[in-house]
């Protein structure tokens, strides 16, 4: 009988731990590609989450000049020795005072330096009601690529 009732408690244990982790882990990124979200017609469903996007996924929206915001969430100090072309410097710690200059009806691309604070500034998004937010992560990842950043002078 003992043996029956622990297992039955790791069972709950873990049902629960899977339950509640998604509530509590602060990103609520769901591993879609573009192709995933979309809806087959080309145009991105509206999800209210956040969306991983590659390296690569970013660089072909780029060179096909496709209609997307690129928000890097570094500091000036950072952005200025190089960013990915066409992006806009919203610094993470300025984004909540600047949201009222993002348009809502467009998707947004975040990154910073390694992805934390791109996952910071994503979630802040979401959480004030925009819906069509991907986060590549860091510039880090782009260089290792081999993908070109433009600097400032």
């Amino acid at each position: 009988m003992t043996r029956k009732l622990f297992l039955l408690i790791t069972i709950l244990f873990i049902l629960i731990c899977l339950i509640t982790f998604p509530l509590f882990s602060g990103c609520k990124a769901t591993g879609l590609t573009l192709e995933e979200a979309s809806d087959g017609s080309g145009e991105v469903s509206t999800i209210e989450e956040i969306r991983p996007i590659s390296p690569e996924e970013v660089n072909e929206i780029i060179k096909n000049g496709e209609d997307y915001l690129i928000l890097d969430v570094r500091s000036k100090e950072e952005y200025d020795p190089g960013h990915l072309e066409g992006a806009m410097l919203f610094p993470v710690s300025e984004l909540e005072d600047r949201l009222d200059e993002l348009p809502v009806d467009k998707p947004i691309i975040v990154y910073c330096k390694s992805g934390g604070r791109s996952r910071t500034a994503a979630n802040i998004l979401v959480e004030n009601g925009l819906t069509q937010v991907y986060d590549m992560g860091g510039i880090n990842s782009w260089t290792a690529e081999g993908y070109p950043v433009i600097v400032e002078e």
